[in-house]
């Protein structure tokens, strides 16, 4: 999912679009598959820093960037 994230920097990438391209997977509405492995990375890599770098655009999906 990070690399994912890496190569599609400054774009933002729909929860559909993450689970086709990271798992390989058709979306499926009734989980939260995605949003929990988006909190596993969130938590690796932004938990001890000021600046976040992984942001969740409502109604749209997730975004990389700086703040």
């Amino acid at each position: 999912m990070l690399e994912y994230f890496l190569r599609n920097q400054g774009r933002v990438i729909p929860r559909a679009e993450l689970s086709k391209h990271v798992w390989n997977v058709d979306f499926d509405t009734g989980t939260n598959m995605v949003e929990v492995y988006v909190n596993y990375l969130r938590k690796k890599i932004d938990k001890d820093f000021e600046s976040k770098l992984i942001h969740t655009q409502f109604g749209m999906g997730y975004i990389l960037k700086e703040s």
